[in-house]
């Protein structure tokens, strides 16, 4: 394989299943907060004096917070798509999901907010504390995903407490949460699996790709394992603001 094959270009965390992971995670990431802020942005014009000032100040952290992750994945799946062409329709695909998604009343997206945002933060966490799934090693790609990851954790409670302003309850939430998990994996995995084919086909060995996933899986157990844990032992957060 020579030194042009998109395949090694890639790699930039440590090895192409694990690149690509962070790879399929950016191509639906900026729907995704589309979604986030569309959707609180509606609840914001709605709620009026009704909700307090902390809170709308904190949802307008939010919402600015989002937007400026949303520019930071534009321009790196910009660039993901000029290396990889076949990443668009991946992406494409993640977006007609989503749009399905925005069809549901407020009630509900707010609880899929809630629940997108509570597995964003526990990724979020995951990166930080853990070397598992991306090293610290201050590289461009390194230091984007620490940089969101924190600004998740810091903004994580906001979806929270416009969830109990609204009175969603545990069971929608609970609903909700099992819906976000399932449509986030899978699109993950159609991304991830798309950008590998693209891999493949331009070179790539299938069989040093079948040998990475399985040593990314098992050296990755743990933080899977952990993540499961704190998706399964989600509780809705109670409001973080009188008034709220």
């Amino acid at each position: 394989m020579t030194a042009r094959t998109p395949g090694e270009a890639v790699i930039w965390n440590r090895t192409i299943p694990r690149s690509r992971l962070f790879d399929a995670l950016s191509l639906i990431l900026p729907t995704g907060e589309s979604f986030v802020i569309a959707t609180i942005e509606e609840w914001q014009r709605g709620a009026g004096g009704c909700a307090s000032d902390a809170l709308h100040a904190e949802v307008s952290r939010l919402i600015r917070e989002e937007r400026a992750h949303q520019r930071a994945h534009d321009r790196y799946n910009a660039a993901l798509i000029k290396a990889t062409p076949g990443a668009a329709p991946a992406a494409e695909r993640a977006k007609r999901v989503t749009d399905e998604i925005a069809k549901c009343s407020l009630t509900m997206r707010l609880a899929l907010v809630v629940a997108f945002e509570h597995l964003t933060i526990v990724l979020s966490r995951e990166i930080l504390a853990h070397p598992d799934l991306l090293p610290d090693d201050d590289s461009a790609h390194s230091r984007m995903w620490r940089w969101h990851a924190r600004e998740e954790i810091a903004h994580g409670h906001v979806a929270a407490d416009v969830a109990a302003h609204h009175g969603i309850g545990r069971a929608r939430n609970s609903l909700a949460l099992g819906l976000a998990a399932t449509f986030l994996s899978l699109d993950v995995l159609r991304c991830w699996w798309a950008l590998c084919r693209c891999d493949l086909r331009s070179g790539f060995s299938g069989w040093r790709l079948a040998r990475d996933t399985g040593a990314f899986l098992v050296q990755g157990l743990p933080s899977f394992v952990r993540m499961t844990a704190g998706v399964l032992g989600h509780r809705p957060l109670k409001a973080s603001f009188p008034g709220a």
